[in-house]
């Protein structure tokens, strides 16, 4: 399979289903986004984007969305780092003059939100963050507090020890975080 792989340039475990979200169904995930029928509509066109583009592959697309107006203020659709956005002075300089951000990623893994996601939410002053995920769920998530990463890589551990899966291990983990820090997530159905 690594050799399948390789030779066509491809993750199969990445691959979007392109009609999926093309479907009114994917579509109306994003409807109740927000209270925002613009920053919804933006949502849901940089989801179809990113994922269409990065079908197949480990890496992620990023969209800032300005949380009044809808617009895409931002948006890093070149980065070559796998599972991760690298934050350069441009993005820094663009989130710290702009409030009432939104934000939308991708997340090849289909994992729900990282702690990452949600420190950076907190560090960013973020109004929201949306996980489009590869398989198509999509995750709503805030925070209002730094996480700690290791009490987070303690909970996941803990429940892979109890035989859960990964999904649900991280899943678990934030919902146990969710007690103690003020965050909040959901997956948008």
């Amino acid at each position: 399979m690594a050799l399948e792989n390789q030779r066509y340039g491809r993750n199969k475990d990445t691959i979007v289903n392109k009609t999926y979200i093309e479907s009114g169904e994917y579509r109306k995930k994003f409807d109740n986004a927000t209270d925002n029928a613009d920053v919804n509509k933006a949502l849901y066109d940089s989801a179809k984007q990113a994922l269409k583009h990065r079908s197949g592959t480990e890496l992620e697309d990023m969209y800032w969305i300005d949380g009044e107006t809808g617009k895409v203020i931002l948006s890093v659709t070149d980065s070559t780092e796998k599972r991760q956005i690298v934050y350069t002075d441009k993005i820094k300089k663009t989130i710290k003059n702009n409030e009432n951000i939104v934000t939308l990623h991708t997340h090849p893994s289909s994992m729900p939100p990282s702690v990452a996601d949600f420190n950076s939410c907190y560090d960013n002053g973020y109004k929201m963050g949306i996980v489009a995920c590869h398989n198509g769920k999509v995750f709503a998530y805030t925070s209002h507090q730094k996480i700690s990463e290791e009490l987070y890589n303690m909970y996941v551990g803990q429940f892979l020890t109890e035989g859960k899966s990964e999904f649900d291990s991280q899943l678990l983990a934030l919902k146990e975080l969710r007690r103690s820090y003020d965050i909040n997530f959901k997956e948008v159905t």
